[in-house]
């Protein structure tokens, strides 16, 4: 009879994962697209003075700070420092991309990098804009009788076109994530969910090191008192 095959620990065991997301950059993710989804929803489907509209923009407004800080606090993955590179650096990338060169990142990619960054800018600029705005009839941002008119107005206008940005720039990190994930075979989707990717040859770190949720609460506390301190600070309540 012939020998069977030696069946070794190493070949039965599975690949080794490395930690790529902690869980407060996690939890951030996915409660910023909930957020995101909702805005349009308290828009449309939201009470008369748009209450639930504007809380949800608060709330953007707190984990967009949140996120600020947090690139300094967080884990490593998350933090500026690791992902923010330079124009040249990020042409290469793009160049690299473009002529099939497969480069594999444990956190963002230069280009995934500037498309958080246009995200939190643009979700930014909406939220701020959103505390101006209003329609001269019933709604009313909680800073309008702060500033003048015509900032009012600008901040009207780009409020209301400026949503389509934050649509585009979704559709388009979406669209990016399912390539990496079905077209190039470097999934990038798991790891936002579970945490964990494949050992590898990763450009940036072998393996992240995952920041304090202690640390991410604080964050958080201080995100939130601000926007809502803000608000109060400027004699504004936030739930009208």
């Amino acid at each position: 009879m012939p020998d069977k095959p030696n069946m070794t620990t190493d070949t039965l065991s599975p690949q080794r994962r490395v930690l790529a997301w902690d869980g407060p950059t996690r939890l951030f993710k996915w409660a910023f697209v909930a957020l995101i989804v909702m805005a349009p929803l308290s828009n449309k489907f939201g009470d008369s003075t748009l209450l639930w509209h504007k809380l949800n923009g608060y709330a953007i407004l707190t984990l967009v700070l949140f996120r600020l800080l947090w690139g300094f606090a967080g884990g490593t993955t998350a933090r500026f420092s690791s992902f923010i590179r330079s124009p040249a650096t990020i042409l290469g990338y793009g160049l690299d991309s473009v002529r099939g060169v497969k480069r594999r990142f444990l956190g963002h990619n230069p280009l995934g990098a500037l498309m958080v960054l246009a995200l939190l800018a643009v979700a930014a600029a909406q939220g701020l804009t959103g505390l101006f705005t209003t329609d001269d009839i019933i709604v009313e941002g909680p800073l309008v009788p702060l500033a003048s008119s015509a900032w009012v107005k600008t901040a009207s206008v780009f409020h209301h076109t400026g949503f389509k940005l934050v649509l585009i720039l979704s559709a388009l990190h979406i669209l990016a994530n399912f390539a990496y994930t079905f077209v190039k075979k470097d999934n990038l989707i798991r790891p936002m969910v579970t945490g964990w990717k494949p050992e590898g040859a990763y450009e940036d770190a072998s393996e992240a090191e995952a920041g304090s949720w202690l640390t991410a609460a604080i964050c958080l506390a201080i995100a939130a008192a601000i926007v809502w301190g803000g608000l109060a600070l400027f004699g504004t309540s936030p739930f009208r």
